[in-house]
Order: C-alpha cells, then structure tokens, then sequence
C-alpha cells in the first residue's frame, strides 16, 4: 500500500483505471496507442540488457521517491520500477495499452489528461515521460503541469543511437513525394538542445543488432504514430524501396540510453522557449 505522504486527493478530473469505464469525463481526445496496444513492448521495448541496467540506475535514484509518469501506458518502466519497491504513480488515456500493464502487474494508474494532471500541487517528488511529449501539441502545458505537481526534477531516458535507421528513410522516400508529418508535440530528446540538462547519466553503449525484413514488416503495418497519416499509394511505394535496398540484410548499431534530469525548477525554461523545427 502506497505510505504516508502519497497522493490521495484531487483526482476529481481523472479517475482510477478500469476496463469497464473507457474514457474518463473532460479528457480530451488525444493521438491513442489503443491501435498498436499489442505489439507496443514488442516494437518499443528496449533490449533486456539495456532495460536491466537502466532500471539499476533508476531504482538507486528513485529510491524512497514519489514518482509520477506521465503517459505510463503498458508499464514497460513502471511495472519492474513498482516491483522493486519504488512509489510510481501512472496516468494514461489508452484504455488498451494500461489493460496490457494490468496484466503485468501495473498498480496505481489514473486515466487522465497530461496536460491538466488531477493531483495537487507537489504531491510527487521525481516525474517522468518517455516518447510521449512528441505526440501532445500542449506540450508546454504539460511541462508546466509537471512542474506544478513535482518538487524535486524531471527525467526521460532518451537513447542515441548510430547506424541505420530505416524508419528515417521511409520518411526520407515519403516526403520525396510531397507528403511531410509533423509531429504535433517535441521529442523528449529536443529538450535537451532547448535548455541544457542538469544530470545525464549515460548507459552503454549497446551493439544491437535486428533482420532488416522484421523492421520494414513492422513499418509496412505501420506499427508506428508518423506513418499512419501517410497515404497508402506512397506508403506501398516506399516499403517497396526498402525492400529493394535492405531485403535480407542485418541491421547493427549501437545506442546508449541517456538519463536525462532537469531540476523542477527550471521547467518553466523549457515550458516557454522557442522550438526549432526542421
């Protein structure tokens, strides 16, 4: 059970995860991953030996923490966090990516709005996103609510990697078609150029390796949020030039997963500064 000092009040605009409810009351559409709910871990998933490390780190710094994530969907980090003893707390607006972290053993899930958090002010001590701010075009009212919420820092594990990147090209042949997407949020990893972290606590790097035909299968489903507006004439076109290019090849790169901390305080730096899109 969750100890003294955890969040228990002001949840009047979200409400406790149930699969029976669906959509809360006064959240507001947003981009869902219900679509992709069953294959997400398997897509966006990091490697065993990176995740297990990663969570090393984070238990050490979380240790006795109140934690919030924000977008916590099937609790890729929240479950094995929760299991090793650290408070997190998730809120979410999938109703099938939350029904997977059920499954796992995901306790203490909201069904809310990132940008309007029902939790009072500084009920959480550490909050977190990961790939989520990219896909919210409140972004800044979100790091602002972060903000309200927190008392001590915010992080995202953001990875950099080199080598290949398939999904890159396919955008690469898309938009020499004419057809561009935008995401309508910014990237955890864009903060990092906005404002200079506090802390980054780098792990790795990994050499991974993965089939070029399992990666441009997954983009043929459009197993991911930017090739699911792109028109399917062009989307056949461009699977179709992967294909030719990468059929039957081995991918190998490697990537270090970055640990990125900013201090509440400095939040509202990233809330209000300008973006660079390219």
């Amino acid at each position: 059970m969750p100890g003294a000092g955890w969040p228990r009040r002001g949840l009047g605009r979200g409400s406790r995860f149930s699969p029976r409810t669906g959509y809360a009351y006064g959240v507001p559409e947003r981009l869902s991953f219900d679509r992709v709910a069953t294959i997400y871990d398997e897509t966006r998933g990091l490697p065993a030996r990176a995740l297990s490390r990663v969570l090393g780190v984070l238990v050490d710094e979380l240790r006795g923490k109140r934690v919030l994530e924000v977008g916590v969907g099937t609790g890729r980090f929240a479950v094995p966090l929760q299991k090793s003893g650290i408070q997190v707390v998730g809120i979410d607006i999938s109703p099938a990516m939350v029904e997977r972290g059920l499954a796992k053993g995901l306790k203490n899930v909201i069904f809310a709005d990132a940008a309007r958090l029902p939790f009072p002010s500084k009920a959480f001590d550490v909050a977190t996103t990961n790939h989520v701010l990219h896909l919210i075009s409140e972004w800044r009212d979100v790091l602002r609510e972060i903000a309200r919420v927190t008392t001590e820092s915010y992080f995202s594990i953001i990875g950099r990697s080199d080598g290949p990147e398939l999904n890159r090209e396919y955008h690469t042949l898309v938009e020499k078609q004419g057809f561009h997407w935008e995401p309508p949020g910014v990237h955890e990893r864009k903060l990092t150029e906005i404002l200079k972290p506090d802390l980054v606590i780098p792990v790795g790097p990994f050499t991974e390796t993965a089939s070029a035909d399992r990666a441009i299968a997954e983009i043929a489903r459009r197993d991911y949020t930017t090739q699911w507006e792109v028109p399917e004439t062009l989307h056949r076109e461009a699977v179709r030039a992967l294909r030719e290019q990468w059929g039957g090849k081995e991918l190998r790169w490697s990537v270090t997963q970055e640990i990125t901390f900013w201090r509440v305080e400095r939040l509202a730096g990233l809330s209000t500064a300008p973006v660079q899109r390219p």
